[in-house]
């Protein structure tokens, strides 16, 4: 005698189309199973870069410290160059509008005689 012998018509039919349905959420999740699997290789190379660091850092402090600084020289010399950039553009900004002005404000000569013209 068979295991689904003793479960009735309706019974048996709901657990196959649960089964149907179960097979079709993971048929059709497979784009998301390959972002999760992404994002684990992702994760296992940043750790594994980690320690390589970590030992090579532990090895050669000295080449460590030189690295740094000149990272941070780097990145200094980035927020110099941005700031550089974004003052240069401010400045002409502000000229742009000061010629506006200027053209705004000239004043006919004949208007402040009055009408003895």
């Amino acid at each position: 005698m068979s295991k689904f012998s003793d479960i009735t018509g309706s019974a048996l039919e709901r657990a196959m189309e649960l089964a149907g349905h179960a097979g079709d959420s993971l048929r059709h999740g497979g784009s998301n199973a390959a972002d999760w699997l992404k994002a684990g290789a992702a994760i296992g190379a940043m750790k594994t870069g980690g320690r390589a660091v970590s030992r090579v850092a532990r090895r050669n402090p000295t080449a460590t410290i030189a690295v740094a600084a000149v990272g941070l020289g780097l990145i200094g010399y980035a927020v110099y160059r941005k700031n550089k950039r974004d003052n240069a553009a401010l400045e002409a900004k502000s000229q742009q509008i000061a010629q506006r002005r200027r053209a705004q404000t000239t004043v006919d000569e004949t208007s402040d005689i009055g009408s003895d013209a």
